[in-house]
């Protein structure tokens, strides 16, 4: 019997897929042949779904915590408890804090921001993620918008702006290889090779450029640009185009290909791509950019180069720097409740301390101490709330924490429907399995403790139905619910290319450029002059890293002659140290990343000592209040022995 259905984790490509069960009740997953994106595979994380669903050390019954352990309660004594607190605190809701993340995405997973928006509890803002590109993005755009990604295959030449699609997006990694196919150039500028340590490779040319400096490479390109002129057709659709490259005319290229790390040769060749005269040119916009102080600076500078060079709103070109996952839903179901206060994501360590007041916090979608900078802080705030209740499936380093846990619902074991970052159509997880044990979907808890606190809630099809009343989607003006079970996906009407003829969203209908200024990124010293870059693991999704897969030690990849500088050998044991702490590694020379980084893979978790946000401190990005965990500035020192 085969179900279709979706992947639900934090991932661009969304994959449509298909659960295999046979007659002797073997269970496989496949990708959806019939999705246009998906094309009937999927990558190893989408893969894992059904390890998870019956990994042997899952929770799959509520847990209170009795001393230094947990010991197993039934759901009304767990639910009873949590009702109880929330009642005392319905008059200082400020005291009260939701943390959300998207370690699943979809539109029921937002049903816990709805119960908390109608208590007025607390909440977050900024972003641990990709703030900082979506807030630069409608800076510059008016909106956040991208050209199709069947546009890619139009394009003359692509320049991967530290994307890893290898590890982030096989099905993006697959479409520039189709372009390539079609006689497309493909060129990455990143500090590391994207295909580090992988069998295949995209790139026809890979530029390495020093880390968070991507900004004074697009300004020197721009300043070459400038010189040949920009055309009026292009500066007309902007409304501060004369005074941003009055700005840039007086920039020296000497000192900006000194700040960047870049060679002339490399230089030029950029400038005869996007100055070559009908040359389709895309942009992708690597998520890791973003994650310096000036990420948003990076992302709004790359933008201009598109935008100056003639490749916005036209086919086969655009700065790719995604869409909202939301943007094909209603969201009114969730509307009407408001926050009492919001504290920073990327210092909530620091805010939650700071506000001395928090006596309840209810963490879901998210391994919050492992995933946030300043891990060990984070630790150590959890521990000043009198009730913190987790909602997850594994005894991770934030439900180690915990008072509460609420055991969920996996992937297959619920029912949701989601978009995608990276491509216009909205897919439907369908539930295939009852949940393993006690365990429940997220909606179905919210909503049993929503009648306990005679909060009204709406019913599961008639948020669903809400959420698809939405003008892009098509062919839904008849039972678009029924529609998208029973299919598995839909399409939307949105248009192919992105700002048609340059016609943004701004109310003049222009382009805005960011203000004549470019900050140097934050200095390296003696103490520490290598920056450390927590990377994207090819194989789990963020933390959800079983662990048994946990037990080697992390390895950190370094060019061999920073390793020589540090006096340590290849696999010796190291430590990477910063001002605020020290992680055990086991180096490993490779010739793919700069010599001024230290490259980790993410996820790892801190009870196995492996995870880099324990060292990592609470910079914040220049736009959109995210995470800057690529600004650390770290050394390495040998273990002697």
């Amino acid at each position: 019997m085969e179900h279709f259905s979706a992947c639900t984790l934090d991932c661009p490509d969304v994959c449509s897929t298909i659960v295999e069960i046979d007659e002797q009740g073997n269970t496989s997953i496949k990708g959806n042949p019939a999705h246009p994106v998906t094309q009937g595979y999927t990558c190893k994380k989408g893969k894992h779904a059904l390890a998870r669903i019956n990994a042997p050390d899952r929770i799959t019954t509520p847990l209170m915590r009795d001393g230094a352990t947990f010991a197993p309660v039934s759901w009304e004594k767990a639910l009873n408890a949590i009702a109880n607190k929330i009642s005392t605190l319905r008059s200082t809701p400020e005291r009260m804090l939701h943390v959300r993340g998207f370690g699943f995405h979809g539109v029921l997973a937002d049903t816990s921001r709805y119960l908390f928006g109608q208590l007025e509890a607390s909440s977050t803002h900024g972003a641990l993620c990709d703030n900082a590109i979506i807030e630069s993005c409608i800076l510059d755009f008016g909106e956040l918008d991208q050209n199709s990604y069947t546009e890619l295959l139009n394009a003359d030449c692509i320049v991967n702006w530290g994307r890893d699609v290898l590890r982030s997006s096989i099905h993006t990694a697959a479409l520039l290889k189709d372009a390539q196919n079609n006689g497309c150039q493909l060129i990455s500028i990143s500090p590391v090779s994207p295909e580090e340590g992988m069998r295949i490779h995209v790139s026809d040319t890979h530029i390495q450029i020093r880390p968070g400096t991507d900004r004074f490479l697009a300004a020197a390109i721009i300043r070459r640009l400038s010189e040949a002129g920009i055309s009026d057709t292009i500066l007309n659709r902007t409304s501060n185009g004369s005074e941003f490259l009055a700005f840039i005319k007086e920039l020296d290229e000497k000192k900006l290909l000194d700040a960047c790390g870049i060679r002339s040769e490399e230089l030029n060749t950029l400038v005869e791509i996007y100055g070559k005269e009908n040359c389709a040119v895309s942009s992708i916009l690597g998520w890791g950019l973003q994650r310096y102080t000036y990420g948003g600076e990076n992302v709004r500078y790359i933008n201009a180069l598109s935008m100056l060079s003639g490749n916005i709103g036209k086919k086969g070109a655009g700065s790719y720097g995604g869409v909202s996952t939301g943007r094909n839903f209603d969201s009114t179901w969730r509307s009407g409740g408001k926050a009492a206060r919001k504290l920073l994501t990327p210092k909530l360590a620091d805010e939650i301390l700071d506000a001395g007041d928090i006596e309840f916090l209810w963490c879901d979608g998210t391994n919050a101490v492992n995933q946030t900078p300043e891990a060990n802080k984070m630790a150590k705030a959890f521990n000043t709330i009198d009730m913190v209740v987790v909602v997850d499936a594994f005894m991770n380093d934030t439900a180690e924490r915990a008072d509460i846990i609420l055991p969920c619902a996996l992937i297959y074991e619920r029912e949701d429907i989601l978009g995608s970052y990276f491509h216009n159509y909205i897919q439907h997880s369908a539930k295939v399995f009852t949940p393993r044990g006690e365990a429940r979907a997220d909606y179905d808890i919210i909503k049993d403790l929503a009648n306990r606190l005679s909060i009204p809630f709406p019913e599961r099809d008639e948020i669903l139905t809400t959420a698809l009343n939405t003008k892009p989607i098509t062919n839904l003006t008849k039972n678009p619910l029924e529609k998208i079970r029973r299919q598995g996906f839909l399409p939307t009407d949105w248009p192919t290319v992105a700002f048609k003829d340059m016609q943004f969203k701004h109310p003049d209908g222009k382009y805005r450029f960011p203000d004549p200024v470019l900050h140097d990124e934050l200095k390296a010293s003696v103490d520490f002059p290598l920056s450390l870059l927590s990377l994207i693991n090819k194989d789990f999704e963020h933390s959800q890293i079983p662990a048994d897969k946990q037990q080697e030690q992390l390895k950190a990849y370094v060019y061999p002659a920073t390793l020589t500088q540090s006096n340590i050998e290849p696999d010796a044991q190291a430590y990477i140290v910063s001002p605020i702490g020290k992680i055990q590694v086991q180096v490993v020379a490779n010739t793919s990343v700069h010599p001024e980084a230290v490259i980790v893979r993410r996820g790892g978790w801190m009870m196995f000592n492996r995870c880099p946000n324990t060292i990592i401190e609470a910079h914040v990005t220049d736009i959109g209040w995210n995470a800057a965990y690529y600004s650390q500035r770290v050394r390495l020192e040998p273990i002697e022995q």
